[in-house]
């Protein structure tokens, strides 16, 4: 009987110490957000530059990254140069259609119809830029709020209704940045953008337009005073499920505070999408290529500032941008925006795109966290760790994924609570040294596992 006893003791000892062994936890008991989409911004102007490049870039963002979701930004706002007639509530399609048949329109729908074929809906149409002259340029004019409305309603309809075949793409964002002091999108006051978004939203409802629906106010700072403007109005949250926000470098503020902003709202079933998100890329606006587009400094820390946004509850993240592509803006000169997880390698001749770091760090994200995954709950002990999870309530997959910021290497000695019983997990990992490398899989025991993580890097743990 002592030999029992003490066999049991010695076992219960093991149990106890081998629980608070334990650094890292993961628990399916605790959902939180269901992730709509995971993707880029893309300048669709490329197409008419190189087409046959763009559809490779494409090729390799969906099925090799992983993207599900994509931002058509093009500039500028200014299409309509003269009005098409006096009554903004009634398109002049004679006007608007030797409009978007001309190449300034074609290489958008041309983009989209791609995406289209290669199974992708899930597509943001944002112009950018100054409006018209005669509505103001770069500040908005008074009074042109309706007129501002029917353009671009009247875009979204041609996509939609007139262009054939019709192209499909799921939401509108009408106004870009419009607190940046019109070199990014024309400033408007928050009743002017209030009146734009209540104007679209008729349209589109009036016409009939049900797929499309509205998302803004896809701004930086001074974000507030606009999403009042918006919530506030019922029509225009009739057509809006989505609301958008940009944030560069190691902050959650302007994700969170619009988080927290919606959840106190009328409307706390709406959800928020980081429509811009990266790491600063300094000097990459005018045409200069960052100094280190490496793991370390560039694509490493917008890994981790990604995962805290999902974190904070963001259902969405597209990344500026997907390649180096030339922009018009402001006020139509040209330049080049070098930001992209593909590099171009000259601008003179744009058809050579490589892969930058970016494109090998996300896609232990993307490639494995789709559309309908729920995040759940992980706690780490681990210091310089950032850590995230989710659960794929089809299969019952599990992704963890996570940011070793460590200079040092580290163990994470994980347990798994109130999830199906897996036996082993797949691992990937990113560094300096290595892209996207596949390691030996983990044995998982009793919902327990262990890996020792490299310093500085990235790494994901895959179950089935």
């Amino acid at each position: 009987m002592k030999n029992i006893l003490f066999a049991t003791g010695t076992s219960i000892f093991i149990l106890v110490n081998g629980v608070s062994a334990q650094n890292t936890t993961v628990n399916g008991a605790k959902k939180y957000q269901i992730i709509h989409g995971l993707g880029v911004n893309i300048n669709p102007q490329s197409w008419n530059v190189n087409s046959d490049s763009v559809k490779k870039v494409l090729d390799s963002l969906i099925f090799g990254m992983g993207c599900t979701s994509f931002r058509l930004m093009f500039d500028d706002c200014d299409w309509e140069s003269v009005n098409d007639n006096s009554d903004p509530n009634s398109y002049n399609w004679t006007y608007y259609d030797s409009i978007y048949s001309a190449p300034r329109f074609t290489c958008v729908w041309n983009t989209v119809q791609y995406l289209n074929s290669k199974g992708i809906t899930d597509i943001t149409l944002s112009p950018d830029g100054a409006a018209p002259g005669w509505m103001g340029g770069t500040k908005l004019i008074s009074g042109t709020e309706a007129e501002y409305a029917e353009m671009m309603a009247s875009m979204v309809y041609y996509g939609i209704k007139r262009r054939s075949p019709a192209i499909h793409f799921s939401m509108l964002s009408p106004i870009n940045e419009t607190t940046c002091g019109g070199g990014e999108g024309t400033v408007m006051t928050p009743n002017q953008l209030g009146a734009v978004f209540s104007n679209i939203a008729t349209h589109l409802i009036n016409d009939n337009i049900n797929a499309v629906t509205l998302i803004g106010p896809d701004d930086c700072d001074g974000w507030a005073s606009s999403f009042h403007a918006m919530i506030s109005n019922p029509v225009t949250m009739a057509k809006l499920t989505y609301f958008g926000t940009h944030e560069y470098g190691n902050s959650t503020s302007k994700s969170l505070g619009l988080i927290d902003a919606v959840k106190v709202s009328p409307h706390p079933d709406r959800e928020v999408i980081m429509t811009e998100a990266n790491t600063v890329c300094n000097g990459c606006d005018g045409g200069t290529y960052n100094s280190d587009y490496g793991f370390k400094y560039y694509a490493g820390p917008a890994y981790k500032y990604i995962l805290q946004h999902l974190n904070v509850g963001v259902t969405g993240i597209q990344i500026w941008e997907g390649y180096d592509s030339r922009y018009h803006h402001p006020n139509r000169y040209l330049t080049w925006s070098m930001w992209g997880v593909f590099a171009v390698n000259d601008t003179t001749h744009p058809d050579v795109y490589t892969k930058r770091a970016h494109y090998y760090v996300f896609k232990q994200l993307f490639n494995f966290v789709k559309p309908g995954f729920k995040r759940i709950d992980i706690s780490t002990n681990l210091s310089k760790m950032t850590v995230s999870s989710f659960y794929n309530p089809v299969d019952g997959a599990i992704v963890i994924t996570g940011k070793n910021d460590s200079d040092k290497a580290q163990a994470i000695q994980g347990i798994l609570k109130n999830l199906s019983v897996v036996s082993s997990l797949r691992y990937y990992f990113t560094d300096a040294a290595h892209n996207f490398a596949k390691g030996s899989d983990i044995r998982v025991t009793n919902q327990t596992f262990s890996k020792l993580l490299p310093a500085f890097c990235v790494f994901t743990l895959i179950s089935k």
